[in-house]
């Protein structure tokens, strides 16, 4: 069973506002379950999509807009957004303060259908 050592695996630059980093992922000898920590940077906004798995998106810091479906709500840290298969969603940063993620989803690939 493998430790993972955070520390060892440094945070990238951000592209296009957003910077993420593996935590948990095939590359450990995970076949099933993925987690990715993910910043958002203030002035983000993702694109409407669909995963054809289960994702679980969890707020560690700050605050995220999210658009599920026809719902739009701000959350923030403690909150945790569920995406079943098909359902439309997006996140948007429009605060000024980056917020931290952990995205979950099981499977080493997640496969992202953009709607616009």
């Amino acid at each position: 069973m493998p430790i993972i050592e955070h520390s060892t695996r440094p945070m990238p630059r951000p592209v296009e506002k957003r910077s993420a980093r593996s935590l948990v992922s095939g590359e450990d000898g995970a076949r099933s379950l993925t987690i990715r920590e993910i910043v958002v940077q203030p002035g983000s906004e993702g694109r409407l999509h669909t995963h054809s798995i289960d994702e679980a998106i969890m707020i560690m810091e700050g605050s995220i807009q999210l658009h599920v479906g026809d719902e739009v709500r701000t959350v923030r840290s403690g909150f945790t957004l569920f995406a079943p298969p098909g359902v439309p969603h997006k996140l948007v940063n429009n605060t000024w303060v980056p917020a931290r993620l952990l995205v979950i989803f099981p499977s080493d690939e997640l496969e992202t259908h953009y709607l616009e």
